[in-house]
């Protein structure tokens, strides 16, 4: 057959444009695969892999559509396989793991979370998940594609143009499970569904850890500088935005917008196991030179001379994050920035600070949640409200030598009280 060039059109607007060669997906099943000229070693190995798997026997159709993702990425994945666009789950990672990943390449990290697929699937006996997981675990970041860099890329959305290019891939629209596997891969940083989108998240989370243990152990012989992210400068998605991203979902997930819906109230976090990688000496030394630093007008912890230093939770997640990261646990320290469970990290953590270290101003604080909203008053009756853990400041040394060193800035803050609602803030 010829080359031609066609569009995989973006269901949301945008257009993927790619060379690709035309084949009706029938002939391939009938025929056999085609044997596609690939130039990267790994997307050759795999490809023969993916002819030579006993499983896809029966699925010639999820064969096929791999095939073709396999080649895609053989032309285009020599990107980084991560993100770096301000409101993406990935650039809201811990620097020097974003550092350490984007070695990485695309294709690379899509073969290495395809190759834990199988592993997964395979060692539960669940052989006939293996077809439809693979469509997913290729394509669960082709929005990370240059190509691909479209409005959704730019609003931190690349599970949605991901879906949006693998709907478009010669064959895919006529696999059954297709919007089991568009839903796996719109969620694989949050909270997903059913075994092929839980075996997708779990999956992309051990080939990151192989790829992290990877590159540190290349590192070895050299310095890896410790760093911290400056806050987020973001602004928030404005309507219209935040309207064209529900537009998309809709579109490429099948799914509804309902206007009308309002959030619920959230209930208090549960605890968890952390015990693997927590460990509370640590936990403090890493949060110690935050107290009273100052970057920029912004600070995330300071120090009062009542005896109490004040962090935003923030802080909490970012070491919470780098300390996962450190044991190993990379279920930890690549979680999604809105992922629910996060909640129940940091309440783990306080809870463990709190209770067996005694660090926590327990009497600031209610018992079912890692922080509360605190009134900050400073010079000339200005007030701010914001959301604090309050600590014992005994857990990071003297509290006269932090006052000596707190900043100007800082030594404007007056007086810190619990929140109640009927203060005016500034």
């Amino acid at each position: 057959m010829g080359q031609a060039q066609i569009i995989y059109p973006d269901r949301g607007g945008e257009a993927y444009l790619g060379a690709a060669r035309l084949w009706r997906n029938e002939q391939v099943i009938a025929e056999g695969v085609e044997k596609f000229e690939l130039v990267h070693p790994r997307a050759q190995s795999f490809a023969s892999q993916l002819r030579a798997w006993s499983f896809f026997n029966q699925a010639p159709g999820q064969r096929a559509v791999c095939l073709e993702v396999v080649r895609l990425l053989d032309r285009e994945g020599q990107c980084p396989s991560v993100v770096d666009v301000q409101g993406d789950v990935e650039a809201a990672w811990e620097q020097n793991t974003y550092r350490i990943l984007a070695k990485t390449t695309l294709i690379e990290h899509s073969l290495n979370v395809a190759e834990q697929v199988v592993k997964l699937l395979s060692d539960n006996q669940a052989w006939h998940v293996i077809p439809d997981t693979m469509v997913a675990a290729l394509g669960h970041d082709l929005g990370k594609l240059k190509s691909a860099r479209g409005s959704l890329y730019a609003l931190g959305e690349h599970p949605l143009a991901a879906g949006a290019i693998i709907s478009a891939i010669p064959g895919f629209k006529e696999l059954s499970r297709k919007e089991d596997i568009l839903r796996a891969i719109k969620m694989h940083h949050k909270m997903p569904e059913g075994l092929l989108g839980k075996t997708l998240k779990k999956a992309d989370q051990q080939a990151r850890q192989q790829e992290l243990e990877r590159w540190v152990g290349v590192e070895a012989t050299e310095e890896i500088k410790e760093s911290h992210e400056e806050e987020a400068k973001e602004k928030p998605l404005q309507p219209s935005s935040r309207e064209a991203v529900q537009r998309v979902q809709a579109d490429i997930y099948g799914e509804t917008i309902d206007s009308t819906s309002s959030r619920e109230e959230i209930a208090p976090p549960q605890r968890m196991d952390i015990s693997s990688w927590f460990d509370a000496a640590g936990f403090l030394a890493m949060l110690k030179p935050y107290i009273n630093r100052i970057e920029g007008r912004r600070f995330l912890a300071f120090s009062m001379t009542d005896g109490l230093v004040y962090f935003q939770v923030k802080v909490l997640e970012e070491v919470a994050r780098k300390q996962a990261q450190d044991a190993g646990c990379m279920e930890i320290a690549t979680m999604a920035q809105d992922d629910p469970t996060m909640r129940q990290v940091l309440f783990s953590v306080v809870q463990q600070l709190r209770q067996q270290h005694e660090v926590i101003a327990t009497h600031l604080i209610k018992a079912t949640y890692f922080g509360g909203y605190f009134l900050v008053t400073r010079k000339f009756n200005t007030k701010m409200r914001g959301y604090y853990t309050p600590f014992h400041a005994e857990a990071f040394g003297s509290i006269a030598e932090m006052e000596r060193a707190k900043p100007d800035l800082l030594r404007d803050i007056l007086s810190v009280s619990p929140y109640t609602g009927s203060e005016q803030v500034s």
